[in-house]
């Protein structure tokens, strides 16, 4: 179970997060949506510390944090908290002079002290899983963005996260390849796997969440299943961010 409560994040005088509250179920997928500047990115980051917040607090699995802004947390606190977590990043952020393979591995040898042979075997299991056993030798330079976003996905997936993080997982792709990255994601919903996504593809959120949160200017506008907040949102703001989405102005 994932929750936070009353999240906090400034950046000097910007308030980012302005008291954030929302609880996710093990098993469950959570897409937050919203206009750029809404604060999706660090709600993201501060669910493995990326971003610290200011105040509020967070509980994922066994892991329970407090935030005050005079508060340093412990290194050993966050590293706790990191090896429950798995990122995917919109930039993919693999390592060049390692292949597929080696960015698979990389993680599981140097966080979670598994053995070579024993990284290599799991990692080779992930790279069948979105579809790239054929690539386990190739580097990225040699891999479409879309290859690249699942060799992502399956390095994050090796650690064996409670909780996968996305951040605008194909906002970096040529459209011909954003149903690839999408179609691994949908799977991994489907066999139970908890994430968190933030995104601006709509379709792809009403298939996948479970709930869904629209964000705006820092705050939760609209929370609820995928039909109740795209298809009937309470507010004028977040129909007016729907509608501009679809090519509806209001």
């Amino acid at each position: 179970m994932i929750e936070i409560l009353d999240l906090h994040k400034s950046f000097g005088p910007l308030e980012v997060l302005k008291g954030i509250d929302l609880r996710l179920e093990h098993g469950k997928v959570l897409v937050i949506i919203g206009p750029s500047g809404s604060g999706k990115t660090t709600l993201l980051r501060c669910f493995n510390l990326l971003e610290t917040p200011d105040q509020g607090s967070l509980v994922l699995a066994d892991v329970k944090m407090d935030f005050t802004a005079a508060r340093k947390i412990p290194q050993k606190s966050i590293l706790a908290l990191r090896k429950k977590t798995g990122m995917v990043f919109q930039s993919y952020n693999l390592f060049p002079h390692m292949t597929a393979l080696g960015n698979v591995m990389e993680g599981q040898v140097t966080v979670q002290k598994r053995s070579k042979a024993e990284a290599r075997k799991r990692a080779l299991e992930l790279l069948s899983k979105v579809g790239l056993a054929d690539k386990a030798e190739s580097y990225p330079h040699q891999l479409s963005g879309g290859q690249q976003q699942r060799v992502a996905i399956a390095r994050a997936m090796a650690v064996e996260p409670e909780v996968l993080l996305f951040d605008e997982p194909t906002s970096a792709l040529d459209p011909e390849l954003v149903g690839e990255v999408l179609k691994v994601i949908k799977a991994l919903a489907t066999e139970g796997m908890t994430m968190i996504i933030v995104t601006h593809e709509m379709k792809f959120a009403a298939d996948v969440a479970d709930t869904i949160i629209l964000m705006d200017e820092g705050r939760i506008l609209e929370q609820g299943t995928p039909q109740e907040v795209l298809e009937q949102p309470k507010s004028a703001r977040a129909r007016q961010f729907l509608n501009r989405l679809s090519g509806e102005e209001e």
